[in-house]
Order: C-alpha cells, then sequence, then structure tokens
C-alpha cells in the first residue's frame, strides 16, 4: 500500500500538488501500488497522459500578446522521457546491456 511519503514525491515529480481529480490522492496510492512502487514507472505514465492531452494546443499570437501553449506538449513528453528512463525497468534493462572492451593479450 502507498505510503503518504510516497504520495508526496510523486505530487512533486508530477506537479501537481493538490489533492484535485484526476490526481487525487487515492488514485496516485492505486497507480503506486500498480506499479510496484515505483515513482518513475508512474511519473513517466501520468507526464505521457498529460502529454496527451495538450497535443492539439498551438501557439497564439494576438492583440500584441503572444503565448506558445504548442510547446507544452514537447516538454511534457521531455519530462516522460527523463522519467522513462530511471524506472526500475530500464534500470534493470541497461545493467543488461552488451559491453564492448578492447581485447587483452
Amino acid at each position: 500500500m502507498a505510503t503518504a511519503e510516497q504520495i508526496a514525491a510523486l505530487r512533486l515529480m508530477i506537479a501537481e500538488p493538490d489533492d484535485v481529480a484526476p490526481y487525487t490522492d487515492l488514485a496516485l496510492g492505486a497507480m503506486i501500488d500498480l506499479a510496484e512502487g515505483d515513482l518513475n514507472a508512474v511519473a513517466c505514465k501520468i507526464w505521457t497522459t498529460k502529454a496527451a492531452g495538450v497535443v492539439g494546443m498551438v501557439d497564439i499570437t494576438e492583440g500584441g500578446s503572444s503565448r506558445k501553449m504548442g510547446s507544452l506538449h514537447q516538454q511534457y513528453l521531455t519530462m516522460a522521457k527523463t522519467y522513462c528512463s530511471q524506472t526500475v525497468e530500464a534500470t534493470a534493462e541497461a545493467s543488461r546491456a552488451t559491453r564492448i572492451s578492447k581485447i587483452r593479450r
């Protein structure tokens, strides 16, 4: 069962400080439990979901004001990539990677 400390840490990772839908403490706790405590895996999934939600946003310029809303998608994917590379599964796979070294005689 996810602890309050794990949920608080995950909230920092996903930039969602408030206990409101869809990121309630109950929902985050369930996600942590499904990921067997791997906070990086949960953060990866959430940032990927957030990126999907902003994929249609575009840059807006009107009345001398501009908003670069189109860059949100890429920024969210960057956050997802950061956490996906740190998951337990990714680090285990990296440790099994083929290593090449010079032949010594």
